[in-house]
């Protein structure tokens, strides 16, 4: 495994061989982006300008390709029907992202026209619509996209991006550009319309390289990494800033190749600097095996979204000791505003890292509606100053106006739609957009508090906030989280637990939906048109009696909600494991009577529940005898059967059930002796008999589906065999996170060291015994030979308690919920070890978590008829939960789907 990168000796520029690039002035002498290209390639014609896969040029070469590809654009553009050489036709680059694509676009700015790059991400309708609204008559494309190019609406003429130089040096351009010429046009996402095309001039390109070149430090040392699309603002940015500066641009898109690639390629290149998106920053910092230092990296940037302290904590651990992180604000119409620079020794803001310090050639100010500066720490809108931004919108004069403001000295006003402020050290922060702060329960509101409010529990990957109309027209927040695979999924409820903590209670979204990821468009931010609407909720229906009222006020508390409507769910409404251990240990003070999760999955709804308090308050509720739950009991479907692991409730697969749809039938059993009085099984065969009777009596005949959690995978599979051995159809067993016994944990290998140990099932036995009953502080003493006897006996007489209490698990159940799972959790131990599967010869899913550490190849002699592995990153228990449950129901109801008469409309 890599764990870490370094710069080989070969690849180190050093600073006496560092070629002398001439200094990048502005205001300066250069009144075109070709003038400054060709000054780099006389000065350091055989410095590396470009390298990516499809190639590699030197800054002479780039000059000669650019000036090449200008001559034929020239000629062609000339050629059009309604050529105009007061006002040059956009030409259009549609290309992979590489040597080719950049040479491509520098050479139509020096033509005299402005670019346009089409990102071969975008659909092709909306490349259609970007094409239409700048006006595109040529577009330059790979041999790929050159027969999707022909079909662009009003293209005339598609050309090669790569031409080969016929005369060396310049060629005059058609007219020749000015500082005020169009250089390109950069299609912001239309997230709040219509595409709009920001128009930069050669002026603003070459301040461009100017500004980032300054701030970033861009020297010919420097191995600059193109991986933001070269369509965006940023990645133009980082384009100006590298070959204006004389440094080495290495191109890549990990869009095209995945993160594996980007992250074996960044150390290939021994990248110096690596500029992102924060959402491609996560993406890194996931893809980077364990103990991976990026040592070449010199600094990292973020732009486009919100970055927080949590993402520099992540990532300074694979960067070398001296590397910095910097914040980058800005924008597609203003190009670069300002940075806050994170050194290696500096300590990192909590929350939303600020956006800094103006850059050179701009100033910044916050201002109130009527154009007033206000005082430090107050809130205003942003306004930016400068020279050097863009000209505006392309063809859309009434919006330019709206935000633009020509000022008298030269400069141009331009007003942000951002809330922002500027701190007493005089750094600043932006708020959120001017538009996105709403009104809940009379209070101002702003999401992005809320989401940074989120992002500080370790459990929650990323977040999305907004506020959408509820049933009664008011604005409701809601919060969308994607969990973290190394951490315990939160529920809705814990979720808003953990807010009411640290935000008031208008702040606190009444819906949370957990998401495997936050849907986000091409340039990083959130797509609030693609992310899911919450769960309905029903009109409340108040409480009917005295009992639900109380029962009411208990479940709100719990859940952090209002109310709860008398038809709702406590598991629905976001309650967990632990919400419900909280709810039922607080129905059993309350109101004096003892109920199990098995009588809250039978009885879901607050309405339901509450009448089974209400009898067993009365002494006329029936008691539960068996492990059996019935979690969907109604439905036309082959019924699945669940089986719950060692300590586990058979609520757990409410989730499941719910995602299986309406007319799936679901039942579900825990360990005899859990919840109901009886003597639990001692082995795994024994308990697979006794389900296999329960089945057999609510689905005598017909096929049935098998699904086990844990140790209920292994219950599941001996299910099967015997079910099979009887005649019975079982189509499918899933087996979610089962680890196998040492018995099973054998290659196909002959002579495999664990072969003899599974022959012999008597030291298998004798081993779990030993184990069994070693006190803990000898076992920990063992393994850790430092370990002093008081630091490890503290819990010894408590787990020997815990271990001889399995002797009579079942015969006088703990009303303890916690000692009880921890009973059973051992016995379940015990009984696994000892177990050893036979072959099964029919289709199985095994899905594993990130907390398996099985070898995925011991399933392959334990299943010989159809199985496939699949691997869900979260921890052991999450799978049963939203969103990983998704994905496992919809492979199980496709299995059943294709079960003759089971086609669903």
């Amino acid at each position: 495994m890599m764990t870490r990168m370094t710069t080989t000796d070969a690849e180190t520029t050093t600073a006496s061989a560092l070629p002398d690039i001439p200094a990048l002035v502005v205001p300066g002498p250069h009144t075109s982006v070709g003038e400054r290209l060709t000054e780099l390639a006389r000065a350091v014609p055989d410095h590396p300008a470009l390298v990516a896969a499809d190639g590699r040029v030197t800054y002479a070469e780039l000059a000669d390709r650019a000036w090449a590809l200008a001559a034929v654009l020239r000629e062609t553009a000339a050629q059009l029907p309604d050529a105009d050489a007061e006002h040059p036709c956009p030409i259009g680059v549609f290309a992979e992202q590489g040597v080719d694509s950049v040479v491509a676009m520098v050479a139509v700015m020096v033509a005299g026209h402005p670019c346009v790059v089409l990102d071969v991400q975008l659909p092709e309708a909306r490349i259609a619509l970007i094409a239409e609204r700048a006006g595109i008559r040529v577009v330059l494309a790979d041999a790929e996209r050159h027969p999707l190019a022909l079909d662009v609406p009003g293209v005339t003429a598609v050309l090669g991006v790569h031409q080969d130089p016929a005369a060396p040096g310049p060629v005059e351009p058609w007219p020749a550009p000015t500082l005020d010429t169009p250089a390109s046009l950069i299609f912001t996402s239309g997230t709040t319309g219509q595409p709009k095309g920001v128009v930069y001039t050669h002026r603003t390109v070459l301040a461009s390289g100017y500004t980032t070149g300054r701030s970033m430090r861009f020297t010919a040392a420097d191995r600059v990494t193109l991986v933001l699309p070269q369509a965006f603002a940023a990645g133009q940015i980082i384009i100006f800033g590298a070959l204006f500066n004389g440094s080495t641009l290495h191109v890549r898109d990990p869009r095209q190749h995945g993160m594996a690639d980007l992250v074996r390629w960044l150390d290939e290149v021994q990248a110096t600097t690596l500029h992102l998106t924060p959402s491609l920053l996560r993406a890194i910092k996931a893809a980077l095996p364990s103990g991976a230092v990026l040592s070449s990296v010199r600094v990292v940037t973020t732009a486009g979204e919100k970055v927080y302290g949590r993402d520099v904590h992540d990532i300074r651990p694979h960067l070398g000791a001296h590397a910095s992180f910097v914040n980058w604000l800005g924008s597609s119409e203003t190009e670069a505003i300002s940075a806050y620079e994170i050194t290696a020794t500096d300590p990192v803001p909590e929350g939303i890292i600020p956006a800094g310090r103006p850059v050179e050639l701009r100033e910044v100010s916050v201002r109130d509606d009527e154009g007033s500066e206000v005082p430090r720490g107050e809130v205003g809108v942003m306004h930016v100053i400068s020279a050097y931004m863009s000209a505006g919108y392309w063809r859309d004069p009434a919006e330019t106006a709206r935000v633009f403001t020509a000022l008298p000295d030269g400069r141009t006003l331009f007003r942000s739609g951002d809330r922002a402020r500027f701190d007493e050290a005089g750094d600043l922060h932006v708020l959120g957009r001017t538009d996105d702060a709403v009104k809940i329960r009379g209070y101002l509101v702003a999401p992005e508090e809320v989401e940074t409010a989120l992002r500080r529990y370790p459990e929650i990957a990323d977040a999305a906030v907004r506020a959408i109309p509820g049933a009664d027209g008011e604005l409701r927040l809601v919060a969308w989280v994607t969990p973290d695979p190394q951490h315990r999924t939160p529920s809705a409820a814990s979720v808003r637990t953990a807010l009411t903590r640290v935000l008031p209670a208008w702040m606190v979204p009444s819906d949370v939906v957990v998401l495997g990821r936050i849907p986000r468009n091409e340039r990083g931010k959130v797509a609030a048109a693609e992310l899911p609407a919450p769960p309905p909720r029903p009109e409340p229906v108040p409480p009917a009696t005295d009992g639900e009222a109380s029962i009411e006020a208990i479940w709100a508390r719990i859940l952090r909600l209002d109310h709860v409507s008398r038809d709702e769910s406590f598991t629905a409404l976001g309650g967990d494991s632990l919400a419900v251990e909280e709810m039922l240990t607080t129905v059993g003070t309350s109101c004096g009577v003892q109920v199990s999760t098995a009588d809250l999955a039978e009885h879901p709804t607050l309405a339901e529940f509450a009448e089974l308090v209400g009898e067993a308050q009365r002494g006329t509720a029936v008691r539960r005898t068996g492990p059996l739950v019935r979690l969907h009991p109604g439905g036309t479907r082959p019924p699945v059967f669940c089986f719950a692991g060692a300590g586990g409730h058979a609520a757990f697969f409410e989730p499941l059930a719910t995602a299986l749809g309406a007319d799936q039938p679901v039942y579900a059993f825990q360990v005899n002796g859990f919840e109901n009085p009886g003597v639990p099984d001692w082995t795994v065969g024994q308990a697979a008999r006794r389900y296999v009777r329960m089945i057999e009596e609510i689905a005598p005949t017909g096929p049935v589906v098998l699904a086990g959690h844990s140790l209920g995978g292994l219950f599941a599979l001996r299910v099967a065999q015997l079910l099979g051995a009887a005649g019975r159809q079982v189509p499918l067993v899933t087996l979610l996170d089962t680890v196998l016994p040492p018995a099973a944990r054998v290659s196909e290998q002959e002579g495999s060291p664990l072969a003899a140990l599974r022959r012999s099932r008597v030291r298998i036995a004798a081993s779990v015994l030993l184990d069994f009953l070693t006190p803990t502080s000898v076992r920990r003493r063992r393994r850790e030979p430092g370990v002093e006897t008081d630091q490890a006996a503290r819990p010894e007489r408590a787990y020997l308690r815990t271990r001889l209490r399995i002797l009579t698990a079942g015969l006088g159940t703990t009303t303890d919920l916690a000692a009880r799972k921890d009973i059973f959790n051992l016995h379940g131990i015990g009984i696994a070890q000892v177990h050893r599967p036979r072959p099964w010869h029919g289709r199985t899913i095994v899905v594993l978590t990130d907390e398996n550490q099985d070898d995925a190849r011991w399933w392959g002699p334990l299943l010989r008829g159809e199985h496939e592995i699949v691997q869900v990153h979260c921890t052991h228990t999450a799978v049963l939960r939203w969103p990983y449950v998704t994905d496992i129901a919809a492979r199980m109801s496709a299995v059943i789907d294709g079960l003759p008469g089971q086609q669903r409309d």
